[in-house]
């Protein structure tokens, strides 16, 4: 299998990009192999211009199979909350197909559900490493830096990188709206809380803009909001009898 990925898009670390205009071909090479760690003995790295080309040595047909059973096995055994056996189960998966996205994704999953964040942020971390563009990976470690480590200028970070790929992502905007309110950029918050609403009329997305105006002392615009609110989204009518800590 071959991977082709632009060399501004690999990250050293989170939230930070690796600058291959620091090093040359060779400390490029090397530098990405220490990045990709054990990955890194089973495939081949060639760097042309500002673009990296990763080939995986590919494994025997009749691994191959065996491991995507194992795989399915290991999803099953997820959604039943065997997790430990899941997480040995994609490992094995992993062993013979290292660039499998969906292994280390639920894999990565399965971390975050033990509780192991330190685990998860590695896994999801090498799922972007393969591919900058995982939507799923972005939005999650989004979500852990936000809600569990705090570091809101590293989750605005994979937030940012998501929506440069996936724009329409509704709920995507109403989290990131909601991490710009909690940093104190009302006016960026506005703005994408208005895209979460257009984008997917999403009731947490009305809650925070009204929220907002109403700390801004805007209390007519807090009031319309939440009433276009419940003729749009008529199941929040049940939510009616909260309206007033808004406006």
């Amino acid at each position: 299998m071959k991977i082709l990925i632009p060399l501004k898009d690999i990250m050293i670390a989170p939230g930070k990009r690796f600058d291959p205009a620091e090093y040359t071909e060779q400390d490029v090479i090397t530098r990405i192999k220490k990045l990709y760690g054990v990955i890194a003995e089973v495939m081949d790295i060639v760097v042309e211009g500002e673009m990296i080309h990763i080939e995986f040595r590919d494994a025997t047909p009749e691994k191959y199979k065996e491991a995507m059973e194992k795989l399915h096995k290991g999803v099953q055994e997820a959604q039943k909350g065997q997790l430990v056996k899941a997480l040995n189960l994609f490992k094995e998966v992993l062993a013979v197909i290292p660039e499998n996205l969906d292994a280390r994704r639920n894999m990565a999953k399965a971390y975050l559900e033990l509780n192991n964040i330190e685990n998860a942020k590695k896994i999801f971390q090498e799922v972007l490493q393969l591919n900058p563009t995982d939507h799923g990976a972005a939005i999650s470690l989004g979500n852990i830096y936000a809600r569990n480590e705090h570091n809101l200028d590293v989750a605005a970070f994979y937030y940012d990188l998501c929506l440069q790929h996936h724009p329409d992502d509704a709920m995507l905007t109403c989290n990131y709206a909601a991490l710009m309110f909690e940093k104190g950029d009302f006016q960026k918050a506005e703005v994408m809380f208005k895209q979460a609403i257009n984008g997917g009329n999403m009731p947490n997305a009305y809650y925070g803009l009204a929220l907002l105006y109403r700390m801004a002392d805007k209390r007519d615009a807090s009031k319309s909001v939440l009433e276009t609110m419940f003729v749009r989204i008529p199941q929040q009518t049940l939510a009616k009898e909260y309206a007033g800590i808004y406006a």
